[in-house]
């Protein structure tokens, strides 16, 4: 069968309709029905159409499918934001460890560090932390 514009378009407005909201991967999904459509021989559309999506699993498949790559983006993100907490983390704890040293010894530069080490931990671990936590709490139950 020919597949046209217009079934291309209620196509990709069903895959929408159902949840699918990633255009790579709506892309994806109308090839592969469109091609499935395209080398069987019936003319009807509706059939062939139904019989597409019942061989790729049906709509809950698709919305799985969207969960999955969502959850590919977000593990991507995750790793960058832990990486970025264990810097960060890393430097404050050098920071409190080498000024509480200067401290003891009454060097100079002591209450610079250790201010600068609770900076740390304030406006960039706490926040960090934060927002990692929300973000796996909106995309466990997402």
């Amino acid at each position: 069968m020919q597949i046209e514009e217009e079934h291309i378009r209620f196509i990709e407005n069903s895959l929408k309709l159902y949840g699918i909201n990633s255009q790579d991967l709506k892309e994806d999904l109308v090839d592969h029905i469109c091609s499935y459509i395209e080398s069987r021989e019936s003319n009807n559309f509706n059939e062939l159409y139904k019989e597409a999506i019942q061989k790729f699993g049906g709509y809950s498949s698709f919305q799985n499918l969207q969960l999955e790559t969502n959850f590919q983006k977000f593990s991507k993100k995750a790793k960058v934001v832990n990486v970025l907490k264990f810097i960060v983390g890393l430097i404050m704890v050098i920071l409190l460890v080498i000024g509480f040293l200067f401290k003891i010894m009454h060097w100079p530069y002591a209450n610079a560090m250790l201010i600068v080490a609770i900076l740390l931990f304030a406006f960039l671990l706490i926040p960090l932390l934060f927002y990692s936590k929300h973000k796996k709490i909106r995309y466990k139950f997402s």
